[in-house]
């Protein structure tokens, strides 16, 4: 990974090769960083967790990230990728300038790309630092460290150049290591057939989708991860970087095959686990997540438990390398963009802020330990409410205005605090199956669409009318001037 780093940083010439690698990327790699960048720790430790717990129902896993691809790609990739090219849009809030001019909106989805990174990266790195104590053998705190300073070296060093092609690379290793894991979870319990019989006599409902939960509940929930996922800024953030819209024709296929592979992980090992629990073979830990280090090192060879770990630890960085990025650009080119401040030497300013990023994510992890829920629990839905209305559907909808989109971004990074403080403090109770994160994005939606539907104007649809037009007939709306010529 740190020689991919040092790699990407002699290709460094400009702000463009930092945030969308030069616009260079071919539709097989950006297809496998697509899919590695949102298939996180989160998504192989915990998914293994909850398949452990729910049983076939987790499946809705495995079922929502192949189609949020497919609608990613077919929905945004072409759009995405020629407002990229036309108005050298670099970033989310870029695309937000083009759409609606408004400094305001710029100004807020930059706050709130920056509160979800910091959420995001302090997650990232406190699992990161759990899995990299166990492989050396040393103490969370160090191990911590250790894992933060990889990550911020490589992607410091090379930007989103850096961070696509080590997303690569760690994709590629999760899904040989998720499908390895599978392999050999058959063989556990007397082999799979064995272990289905074994769910199945002593806890059926978890081989039935609607067994542990409600097929209603199951059904939209799996609608809102899928809305959640396309509003994620690190798929997103691809489509800035293609070096042509040919590149399109096979990614989503690439990426939900990927990603599909990976599930493979969770599938096996979580009824694996289940059935050796029911069986009274393993204790079921008190934190679902504990399930993946309690049956490797049960159960596979410490080699295999290595190798896994390891897996998982990619999984965590691909993640992360792409949040600094995210990051530091809303922090420097965004934020101070959106008070007509331009920066001179971007790039360099660009590396000061991701070190600033990786720097907050360790101190938060560290000494600030009260939060780390609750900037976790903000991250995906901050991201998700922030960018669903003004981008994706924004790009799509003339109506669409920018007091709409100001108000979506504020009233979901408000209500996404909220109500994740008063359920961690214990003052509000939600009902069984709620999930303010779902809550969050279904009510930045319909704020976007009700505030735009009764402040429409003429200003907010010309400019609409002015990225939808064909490429030829296109003025490019300038964003910041390349300053650097001049560093």
């Amino acid at each position: 990974m740190l020689g991919i780093g040092l790699w990407a940083n002699t290709r460094m010439k400009s702000s463009k090769e930092f945030l969308v690698a030069g616009q260079s990327l071919g539709f097989f790699v950006m297809a496998i960083a697509s899919f590695s960048s949102i298939q996180s720790g989160w998504g192989m430790v915990g998914v293994t967790g909850t398949t452990a717990s729910w049983g076939l129902g987790a499946l809705m896993f495995a079922i929502a990230g192949p189609l949020a691809f497919a609608l990613t790609w077919f929905m945004l990739g072409g759009k995405l990728r020629a407002i990229a090219r036309r108005h050298q849009a670099f970033s989310i809030p870029d695309l937000i300038r083009v759409r609606y001019q408004n400094r305001s909106v710029t100004l807020w989805m930059s706050i709130a790309l920056v509160v979800g990174t910091v959420g995001y990266m302090t997650a990232q790195v406190v699992a990161a630092g759990f899995i990299t104590a166990l492989l050396l053998g040393i103490d969370f705190a160090t191990a911590l460290v250790i894992g933060a300073v990889i990550v911020g070296l490589y992607t410091v060093a090379g930007g989103m150049l850096a961070a696509v092609w080590t997303d690569l690379v760690q994709g590629l290793l999760m899904i040989a290591m998720s499908v390895g894991v599978f392999f050999l979870t058959l063989g556990i319990g007397g082999g799979w057939t064995a272990t289905l019989e074994t769910l199945n006599s002593a806890a059926p409902e978890v081989l039935q989708l609607d067994g542990v939960r409600s097929g209603a509940w199951i059904v939209a929930n799996t609608m809102m991860i899928i809305l959640g996922m396309i509003g994620q800024p690190q798929l997103i953030h691809k489509f800035l970087m293609l070096r042509s819209t040919r590149e399109l024709r096979w990614g989503a296929l690439i990426a939900s095959v990927g990603y599909g592979a990976t599930t493979l992980f969770s599938l096996g090992l979580g009824l694996a686990a289940r059935a050796e629990i029911v069986q009274g073979n393993m204790t079921e830990p008190s934190n679902p997540d504990d399930i993946v280090n309690s049956f490797l090192s049960q159960y596979m060879h410490p080699v295999v438990t290595a190798l896994a770990l390891t897996a998982l630890l990619a999984a965590i960085m691909s993640s992360a390398s792409s949040f600094i990025t995210i990051g530091a650009s809303a922090m420097t080119r965004d934020l101070l963009g959106s008070f007509g401040i331009t920066l001179n030497r971007e790039l360099r300013w660009n590396r000061i802020a991701s070190v600033v990023i990786v720097g907050l994510s360790v101190f938060v992890a560290l000494f600030l330990d009260q939060i780390i829920y609750l900037l976790g629990a903000i991250g995906w839905s901050a991201f998700a409410a922030a960018i669903l209305g003004p981008i994706v559907v924004g790009l799509y909808w003339r109506r669409g205005t920018g007091t709409g989109a100001l108000t979506a971004i504020i009233t979901s990074l408000l209500l996404n605090v909220g109500l994740t403080i008063v359920t961690k403090e214990g003052w509000w109770t939600p009902p069984t199956g709620f999930f303010s994160g779902h809550a969050v994005i279904a009510v930045g939606m319909v704020v976007y669409v009700a505030v735009s539907y009764l402040t429409q104007n003429r200003a907010d649809q010309t400019r609409f009318d002015a990225i939808a037009e064909p490429e030829a007939r296109q003025q490019p709306v300038q964003i910041t001037p390349d300053t650097e010529a001049r560093a």
